[in-house]
């Protein structure tokens, strides 16, 4: 998979990939990553030893935490807890469209 490819769709989730293409998709070197790991603010997939895989819904969030590193000259540790924000603010959104559809008649966001 190519860089250009992850522009123009939604990776699916159960993809795994290993580091090296994760740190080439983010933009992130894998030493970065590997430190990331180290925070616990990436989390390879389980049962993935000797090889590191992850799944690939961790490309975008990094994608994002990664440009704004960036722009605003952060360190990795920042990154971690922005790349932990991200995740929970994904989780909540997601917890809403789920309590949202219970709910007929909801409002809905336009």
């Amino acid at each position: 998979m190519t860089p250009s490819m992850i522009e123009s769709f939604s990776l699916d989730t159960t993809e795994a990939i290993t580091l090296t293409e994760l740190a080439e998709f983010c933009g992130m070197s894998p030493a970065e990553l590997d430190e990331l790991m180290a925070y616990n603010a990436l989390l390879p997939l389980p049962d993935s030893a000797p090889d590191v895989t992850f799944s690939a819904h961790w490309v975008m969030p990094l994608r994002t935490v990664a440009k704004l590193r960036m722009d605003f000259d952060l360190d990795l540790f920042t990154v971690a807890m922005l790349l932990d924000k991200l995740r929970q603010i994904e989780l909540l959104q997601r917890q809403v469209q789920s309590l949202q559809a219970l709910v007929p008649g909801s409002l809905r966001p336009t």
